[in-house]
């Protein structure tokens, strides 16, 4: 409960103090955008269905992101956690693309081949801005950096006996003091995580967006807090039908869970 109070008394503090801090900004279902400084990186910020359950980005949000309009001007990277509808769609990820000429993804493979069979050629320029890795769960992490972001990333399994789908955990460094991991539709399972133990003890981890599935969870406290030791957790892929209704969720929930497209929450090193 102290972790709730500490991140709604953050998400009300005047917007003046955000520059200072840095920040993380809800976009809908899993969609995220962190900033910190001149740098910003936005996950499964792309798609196109909501099936139902969850919330579509707001057609607002939607193109001040597509014109590059504050706050979601000078965009490093966006990231994909794997090609399901309600975290990647072609059509607004390739729209996006061309429109923002300098930003870069990074994705499972899948995620090429979804963009090739909605008719992007190989030898397009905007693929040249797209960068996959083919990643298996007993496959070791690996580590590059993009300019001033350093990227971590690991594949760990999709919820619910998925193991054709390929769902990574990109954990991506902002400076030194700003650390996220974004950990797509992860299942909750311990071995998932603990397999990749000294993967995640090398750095520490500032902000975890976990689905909220592991938000109250047993295994998903043990993995956020003894694994991936993650001083804040903000769960994600909440159901739209909390919008509105956030703090009962996070009560119901035992922890910050975000639940309203375009609310925000400054990042803790606490």
């Amino acid at each position: 409960m102290k972790r709730i109070i500490a991140a709604l008394t953050l998400a009300l503090a005047p917007a003046a103090a955000a520059h200072d801090h840095s920040t993380a900004r809800y976009l809908g279902n899993e969609g995220v955008m962190v900033a910190h400084g001149d740098s910003k990186v936005l996950f499964d910020a792309f798609y196109a269905d909501g099936f139902g359950q969850y919330a579509l980005v707001p057609d607002d949000i939607s193109q001040a992101m597509l014109n590059g309009e504050p706050p979601f001007d000078g965009v490093d990277a966006i990231f994909v956690s794997h090609v399901h509808g309600d975290h990647f769609s072609p059509r607004p990820t390739i729209a996006y693309m061309r429109a923002q000429t300098d930003v870069v993804m990074f994705a499972p493979e899948q995620v090429r081949e979804k963009l090739i069979e909605a008719g992007v050629a190989s030898d397009d320029p905007m693929m040249k801005r797209v960068r996959t890795l083919a990643l298996s769960p007993e496959d070791n992490g690996e580590t590059f950096s993009f300019g001033d972001i350093v990227v971590d990333v690991v594949s760990v399994p999709h919820a619910g006996n998925r193991p054709h789908i390929q769902n990574y955990a990109w954990r991506v460094s902002l400076g030194e003091e700003t650390t996220v991991i974004h950990l797509g539709d992860a299942d909750p399972k311990v071995l998932n995580f603990s397999r990749h133990q000294s993967h995640f003890n090398r750095k520490q981890t500032t902000t975890a967006f976990p689905p909220y599935w592991f938000v109250g969870d047993r295994n998903g406290e043990l993995i956020l807090n003894d694994i991936i030791k993650a001083r804040q957790t903000i769960g994600v892929h909440v159901p739209r039908r909390a919008a509105g209704n956030g703090d009962a969720w996070r009560r119901r929930a035992g922890g910050d869970l975000f639940t309203d497209p375009g609310e925000t929450r400054i990042l803790s090193n606490d």
